[in-house]
């Protein structure tokens, strides 16, 4: 291994535990990382040069605060940024973040789902170029880009390989926004990105694992094991909206009967409650739906005031989603699920018959450990993931080259960027 590949690695480290962690001295860095002293400081003396990271003074107690103060070493956020932009059926969502992962500057554009998937990647490319533009946020500061797929991404994390819903196949957007931007860019499948979010930096920073469960369209489904995003086998996939869970013969969009999705997701909603509107026009659902709502925010108007059209709606839809989501927790037991999408639109409306429910069909012993909870970062869920993927990629685990370097994707062939994202991590810090 070379002394590049053991100075890049080594940094990466001292970066992450400073995300995780927070400031900390040099002694700590050392002890925590097992570099020696030598090395953490030649590390921290290049990264404060870099303007990544600066010393602050330690904060102690008054009573301690006698002779010379100690100083910690602390992450810049606002040193580097990503943008993340998460791709929907319709909509795109694009932010600046930091470092950290906070949401700096953040702009939402729709698209017509019909429209040839060229003509979404130009509107992708001007909004973020819009945005860069407009942000005030320096563009030499911005060191990737993450892009949050809606369907399984190849190997490479650079192309879209299907998205069922938007009748995508085989979607180059790395190399369309790297040709159009010049600025690394790294896909991956949109929910498995907001897993990671929440594992690096939400709820899930103290679990070993989590699953994120996101309902709209589609429900959606994405794995952090070991601490790490779990990709699976060949694609990475992981669709709990098609696990076929006994709701009858209807259709899905994925070709098949029966999946969950056909029954416990945006649409499916919609249908029930237009349904139960035709069947009850006098009730209060149909009159929440008069009024002007649209069917999704008229179905929680009523649930929240007690209707009980509503709510067997929402009790049933949670009653499905548990039987997918028992699935996922009697195969893996992932310490906490946290959920987004329409559960933010909901909230315990239908969050707590789905945590009833969890109870009544997960096996029986791990049916006291089971945490499910709203995401920490609401709407903009999907564009924190993207950017924690952009982050992961270029900041705080960039692969190494052959030759000991950093590489640059726009800068490569896509075979040659292929090879260094496959390069193992290693799972310790070495010295140099």
């Amino acid at each position: 291994m070379s002394a590049r590949h053991v100075r890049v690695h080594n940094r990466a480290a001292l970066l992450r535990l400073l995300r995780e962690v927070g400031p900390l001295p040099r002694i700590e860095l050392a002890d925590r990382s097992g570099l020696s002293a030598t090395t953490v400081t030649k590390a921290i003396a290049e990264l404060i040069s870099e303007g990544v990271v600066a010393e602050i003074p330690r904060v102690r107690p008054a009573l301690s605060r006698v002779g010379r103060p100690s100083i910690d070493v602390a992450l810049v956020a606002g040193a580097r940024h990503v943008c993340g932009v998460q791709v929907g059926v319709g909509t795109v969502q694009l932010a600046i973040c930091d470092l950290l992962a906070n949401v700096v500057e953040d702009a939402t554009v729709t698209f017509d789902p019909a429209a040839d998937v060229h003509t979404v990647l130009g509107v992708i490319e001007t909004a973020l170029g819009d945005l860069l533009t407009g942000s005030g946020v320096p563009r030499e500061s911005i060191i990737g880009i993450g892009i949050g797929a809606p369907g399984p991404v190849d190997a490479a994390q650079r192309r879209n390989l299907l998205s069922i819903n938007l009748g995508w196949r085989d979607v180059p957007f790395s190399d369309h926004i790297e040709r159009a931007l010049g600025i690394p860019t790294v896909v991956d499948h949109n929910v498995r990105a907001m897993a990671l979010a929440e594992a690096r930096y939400g709820l899930g920073r103290e679990a070993d694992s989590l699953a994120f469960v996101y309902l709209r369209t589609g429900v959606g489904a994405g794995l952090v094991l070991g601490r790490q995003p779990y990709r699976g086998g060949t694609h990475g996939a992981t669709e709990i909206g098609h696990l076929r869970i006994g709701a009858g013969d209807r259709p899905c969009s994925c070709g098949s009967t029966g999946c969950l999705e056909t029954v416990a997701s945006e649409p499916a909603l919609v249908e029930r409650v237009r349904a139960t509107v035709n069947a009850q026009p006098a009730g209060l659902l149909a009159s929440e739906l008069a009024g002007g709502r649209s069917p999704l925010a008229a179905l929680v108007a009523a649930g929240q005031a007690g209707d009980p059209a509503a709510g067997e709606i929402i009790e049933s839809t949670a009653g499905h989603l548990a039987t997918g989501l028992a699935n996922l927790i009697n195969l893996l037991n992932p310490e906490l699920i946290v959920v987004g999408g329409f559960f933010c639109d909901a909230g315990d409306l239908l969050l707590e018959p789905l945590r009833r429910a969890l109870r009544r069909q997960a096996f029986p012993v791990l049916r006291d450990a089971i945490r499910v909870e709203l995401t920490t970062f609401g709407p903009k869920v999907g564009v924190v993931g993207a950017a924690a993927v952009a982050l992961d990629r270029v900041f705080y685990r960039p692969p190494v080259d052959a030759g000991g370097q950093v590489p640059a994707p726009h800068r490569l062939a896509g075979a040659s960027w292929q090879t260094a994202l496959r390069t193992p991590t290693m799972s310790r810090s070495i010295d140099e």
